[in-house]
């Protein structure tokens, strides 16, 4: 790249999105939670079918991987894909939409007893495409099987910071979309109304706190993250995002000492489906 040139989204948000899970304990976390319901067995279980939906570089894949029959993930970043093919033999490089549900029910119709989606509702555009792509997760779930969902409490810093920005920068439409996720997608009522047949809902706060943050320089990198689309390689004006990451930290965490933890909380959203 020549000198000055600017970085694609891409390779930013893969750098920030490396060391969020390196710093964040929210996968080990949603590990720990779904162990202490029994969704996932303390050992290896053959006959149980996984599929974790936006796998990202594969921190809560590799976790599940030694308990599961089989493990399929799915993740449309290509970079992403490139790090989980090194590791795991059942990776899709697909946005998660009908097309994706229709080859993986060509591929696995056997069903899954556990579907997670780990902090990717984001992406989508609003509630009623979360709803829509809820729907297509639940239809590979076999009966009696889990569908487990982690997602940024609304007063996160992350989840603030995101949506402070996106309005700062006039992006309107897709502020509009998370303040109405935020609004919606923390309420068992939207879940229940999902399935028919009915879904034992459960939302159960959770710990997701950044730790061992290594200096200043660090945690501004990191929190490009929530602000950056991550499959886009249009150029990105690091100098400009920095200057918003760092005004907003500055005033939600003035006189950090590293190595630094940031508080953050989740919700552990479990659904199960009917077991008939």
């Amino acid at each position: 790249m020549p000198v000055g040139a600017r970085p694609p989204t891409s390779a930013v948000f893969e750098e920030a999105l490396t060391l969020f899970q390196r710093r964040s304990v929210q996968c080990a976390e949603t590990a720990r939670q779904m162990q202490a319901r029994r969704i996932l067995p303390a050992a290896r279980r053959a006959g149980l079918s996984v599929l974790d939906i936006g796998a990202g570089e594969g921190r809560l894949a590799s976790l599940m991987n030694p308990l599961a029959g089989t493990l399929v993930l799915l993740e449309p970043n290509p970079r992403c894909v490139e790090l989980l093919k090194e590791r795991f033999p059942h990776v899709y490089p697909d946005r998660w939409d009908e097309r994706a549900r229709d080859r993986l029910r060509d591929d696995h119709p056997e069903g899954f007893g556990l579907v997670t989606m780990t902090h990717m509702l984001y992406h989508f555009s609003g509630p009623e495409e979360i709803r829509a792509r809820l729907r297509l997760a639940l239809t590979l779930l076999n009966p009696g099987g889990h569908l487990v969902i982690t997602l940024n409490q609304e007063t996160a810093p992350m989840a603030r910071m995101g949506i402070r920005f996106q309005l700062e920068e006039g992006r309107l439409e897709e502020s509009s979309a998370n303040q109405g996720l935020h609004a919606s997608c923390h309420d068992k009522r939207f879940y229940e109304a999902l399935a028919s047949d009915g879904l034992d809902v459960e939302i159960a706060p959770m710990d997701g706190s950044l730790r061992d943050i290594g200096s200043w320089e660090e945690l501004i990198r990191l929190f490009r993250m929530p602000l950056l689309d991550p499959l886009s390689h249009a150029p990105c004006d690091t100098e400009r995002l920095d200057a918003f990451i760092a005004a907003d930290l500055d005033s939600r965490f003035p006189g950090l000492a590293y190595p630094a933890t940031i508080p953050s909380r989740d919700d552990l959203i479990v659904l199960r489906k009917s077991p008939t």
